[in-house]
């Protein structure tokens, strides 16, 4: 009888390829039936807290055949498989469970299954680490072995929330690293944004920086998916989280617009989205004539609030227009937004308007911006008042 066992850390859809390669350097034919037949474990996939310690039950079964021929038996084999092990991105990371061992009786060429009862434990610091792993990279792995046969499977392990209310996410604040809450780049500049995530109780932040660039249409969806994002939540109150993008596209000119989207929460919140404005960093700049950008309204210190539209008359050649709003004499805005040139009017989400202080006298100004971006229109500043 031969013995053939397999490394615990071989991943387990490379089991079948790997058998044949060991059946053939070991000279026997492919074609010999194995006596485990198959592994399977019920549940298939769990889902642990972010935060705390839980014992993970699983049920595996091993369906066997007796293929030994020598005599009609009954063959008693020993199957068992001796410890359950935690692997992430296919790299084993700990042991959660203990050696499981059952005997098997069958005469030759009867089948039967095996059930084993199995609870692994996972601790709190284990529970984190599956928190803050790429989602499906994260498996529990049990290798069986019959004395002639090696085969095993895996369970797929998610995080999830934790405690009776789970996380809630109360508030997203989105800005460039600078601050800034519209920016206009060269090509090929370094931009990351930054989310400042507020947040009660724990869990599992599950979310998305998405973009829509310069060739999706103004009115698609979510665009594409620059980054997922699995973060482990931790507060007994009120707790904050800064968490930074990845590197933002500037390679092509024009308007991109971008958002960080959470999944998973209890509450219904606002997602802020961020607008920059990429300009051609090759072509020198030549003097361009400024021209007066006109503004339709609001008109001078009208009543500043969700309501209040911006409506300017268009200027040729425009590319992109921004509002930008000002505390009086200071040369940074506060907030303001950035539109394409088909939009010729525009207001203030509630996001921004959070950034103003109440019963206030800000300023505000439009600018135009041509495809090199290049300034061809100002508006002259005007004063607003926050209710």
């Amino acid at each position: 009888m031969v013995t053939k066992s397999l490394p615990s850390c071989v991943s387990t859809h490379l089991w079948p390829a790997v058998f044949s390669l060991f059946m053939m350097a070991s000279g026997l034919s492919s074609q010999v039936q194995a006596d485990i037949n198959s592994v399977s474990v019920n549940p298939g996939t769990v889902t642990l807290p972010a935060n705390s310690a839980m014992p993970v039950r699983l049920v595996w079964q091993i369906n066997r055949t007796e293929t030994d021929t020598s005599g009609p038996g009954p063959f008693v084999r020993q199957v068992s498989s001796p410890n359950a092990l935690l692997q992430i991105g296919g790299s084993t990371v700990a042991t959660v469970g203990g050696p499981l061992t059952q005997a098997s009786v069958l005469t030759a060429g009867q089948s039967a299954n095996l059930r084993f009862n199995d609870v692994l434990q996972i601790n709190v610091g284990l529970a984190r680490r599956i928190a803050n792993s790429p989602a499906g990279s994260v498996s529990i792995v049990r290798v069986f072995n019959d004395s002639q046969t090696t085969q095993g499977s895996s369970v797929a392990v998610f995080a999830g929330a934790s405690g009776a209310e789970g996380l809630t996410v109360r508030r997203i604040d989105l800005t460039f690293e600078s601050d800034a809450r519209t920016d206009v780049v060269e090509q090929r500049a370094a931009l990351r944004a930054v989310a400042n995530v507020t947040f009660q109780s724990s869990g599992v932040l599950q979310g998305e920086w998405r973009i829509i660039d310069p060739t999706a249409s103004q009115g698609s969806g979510g665009g594409r998916v620059l980054q997922v994002v699995r973060q482990s939540l931790i507060s007994s109150g009120e707790g904050r989280m800064r968490l930074v993008s990845p590197l933002l596209p500037t390679e092509q000119q024009g308007l991109y617009l971008l958002a960080f989207s959470v999944q998973d929460t209890t509450a219904q919140i606002d997602i802020p989205i961020l607008r920059y404005f990429v300009i051609d960093s090759s072509s020198p700049q030549s003097a361009i004539e400024v021209q007066q950008l006109v503004v339709m309204q609001p008109g001078e210190n009208a009543l500043l609030d969700a309501q209040t539209l911006f409506v300017w008359q268009p200027i040729a050649n425009a590319h992109a227009y921004q509002l930008e709003v000002f505390r009086n004499g200071d040369l940074v805005p506060l907030t303001g937004k950035l539109v394409p040139a088909t939009d010729t009017t525009l207001d203030l989400s509630a996001m921004s308007l959070d950034w103003l202080s109440p019963l206030s006298t800000y300023q505000w100004q439009l600018r135009a911006f041509d495809p090199n971006g290049n300034v061809i229109g100002l508006s002259q500043r005007q004063s607003i008042q926050t209710p």
